[in-house]
């Protein structure tokens, strides 16, 4: 899959099949999309593009850590690039991005720069400076210069609609469950390993310490985890947090794999998560804390040996 970002890269010169959106989480309503403009692209012989932006909108407007992303830049194309994508557009939203009309955007991005002959987004699509466009402009102006132009209806679960912001939700909630079923597969970090303050391998539990580069992130508290280190699959538990008890003043994500003792210092890693164990709590002592810890252990080992689904 080729990576072009606009407004540095000269327009494509070959004819496209574009799906626009923020894809956060490449959930399943946004893999039925893809999917389709792939399938679309294959019969018409031309190239699939998905288009999205880099920082969010939001992110733009309200700061790095105002949204809990789902999925990193880099997770995000990697999961696009899985489904087959020819090319992911990357838009730079700036102040020039924001103040484009929805007419502009349709002529100057998706006709002039993608030469899009087949367009198709969610339900909820808006675009175009404060969200003015929507679908119905959107099928107007393709219309008028013979391009196709569809709309997909969303996919509901639990009698929700999926969407990032519900899986958000779901997270946030410890329901990792029905966020699984929406994501389509579980949710999960992935970052390298930094060195941290070696405070866990002072209180006899070292961890491998995952630096957080997405912005917000929607977990906090402890958490029944695997981890994914150079192809090998271990049990873990995984704080994320502040760690007040230890003078912790920034967001960490610490993993504590099992019977594991290697340094892995600059290696890419995934951490998976199934279960929430208890929220973030400041202990009185460092005695409460590693009680906690042990405990916290304890109930990871008992979550891998009573469970009998699939994990990974």
């Amino acid at each position: 899959m080729k990576i072009i970002r606009y407004p540095h890269h000269r327009p494509l010169s070959s004819d496209t099949c574009v799906t626009v959106g923020n894809f956060d989480g490449v959930h399943i309503g946004h893999q039925a999309l893809i999917k389709k403009v792939v399938e679309e692209a294959q019969i018409r012989r031309c190239l699939s593009v998905v288009v999205t932006m880099n920082p969010l909108p939001i992110q733009y407007f309200s700061g790095r850590d105002a949204l809990d992303i789902l999925t990193s830049f880099k997770s995000k194309a990697s999961l696009v690039a899985a489904m087959g994508v020819d090319v992911l557009c990357v838009l730079n939203f700036n102040h020039h991005l924001s103040q484009m009309s929805a007419k502009d955007f349709f002529n100057k991005i998706l006709v002039g720069g993608l030469r899009a002959q087949y367009i198709l987004v969610g339900d909820d699509f808006r675009f175009g400076k404060n969200r003015q466009g929507g679908f119905n402009q959107l099928l107007q102006w393709s219309q008028q210069l013979g391009l196709q132009t569809k709309s997909l209806d969303s996919i509901q679960k639990y009698q929700k609609r999926v969407s990032s912001t519900h899986i958000r939700k779901l997270l946030k909630d410890g329901n990792f469950n029905q966020s699984a079923q929406m994501l389509g597969r579980s949710f999960n970090l992935c970052g390298r390993v930094a060195h941290g303050r070696k405070k866990g391998r002072e209180l006899g539990y070292p961890t491998i310490n995952i630096e957080l580069k997405r912005g917000g992130f929607p977990l906090h508290g402890v958490y029944v985890t695997h981890v994914r280190i150079e192809g090998s699959v271990y049990q873990s538990v995984t704080s994320v947090g502040l760690n007040p008890t230890v003078g912790g003043n920034a967001k960490r994500v610490e993993v504590h794999v099992l019977d594991f003792n290697r340094e892995v210092y600059g290696q890419t890693v995934e951490v998976l998560f199934y279960k929430k164990l208890r929220n973030e709590v400041e202990f009185d002592s460092l005695n409460e804390l590693i009680g906690a810890i042990e405990q916290d252990v304890i109930a990871g080992r008992e979550f891998f040996a009573s469970y009998k689904g699939e994990l990974v």
